[in-house]
């Protein structure tokens, strides 16, 4: 790894555990440099504003869950229908942190809603994924939308479901998936 993408991370360390222990309201980019033990021109240089940093954050975030999904896919051996099975388990995983920070990034997205345009086009190709598998449209539709609303509703901390109601409707959208 080039010591210039190693300490990009550093600097994303930084604003994560900020975000964690503060939120990202307090996430200032003279925090993230003192964090980071880094010249705020060294931040700047990488990241030249706040919302710039909030962007690779939220794209380092995508980037786990793609990875997730990734890592469950090549366990599975068969066609499109592991595929879906392997991002319903990879996207519902619990992650404390990750939650954290994602709904960190979400508020502040709130009050900057471009930073949310990239993941319009994540979402395009996930769909994509169901879209073109050999679930009927009806059906991928159901999985893809009940389990990323279910995602955003915890990241907002607004989900009604109890631990075993919220496994049962991960149950049902599995088997949903193996029809």
């Amino acid at each position: 790894m080039s010591p210039r993408t190693n300490s990009k991370e550093v600097m994303l360390d930084a604003a994560e555990a900020i975000v964690l222990e503060n939120g990202a309201r307090h996430m200032t980019l003279d925090a993230v440099a003192a964090r980071a033990a880094v010249s705020k021109g060294g931040l700047l240089y990488h990241f030249p504003s706040k919302e710039a940093l909030m962007k690779a954050m939220l794209d380092r975030l995508v980037k786990r869950h793609e990875q997730a999904w990734e890592k469950r896919r090549k366990g599975s051996r068969e066609g499109s229908r592991p595929g879906i099975k392997a991002y319903i388990l990879a996207i519902t995983g619990r992650d404390q942190k990750m939650d954290q920070i994602g709904s960190a990034i979400l508020a502040a997205a709130a009050h900057d809603p471009k930073l949310l345009a990239p993941l319009r086009e994540v979402f395009r190709e996930r769909w994509s994924v169901f879209a073109e598998s050999e679930v009927k449209f009806r059906r991928a539709a159901v999985i893809f939308f009940a389990v990323n609303g279910l995602v955003l509703l915890e990241l907002l901390s607004l989900s009604p479901l109890s631990i075993k109601e919220r496994n049962e409707l991960l149950e049902e959208l599995l088997r949903l998936a193996d029809e």
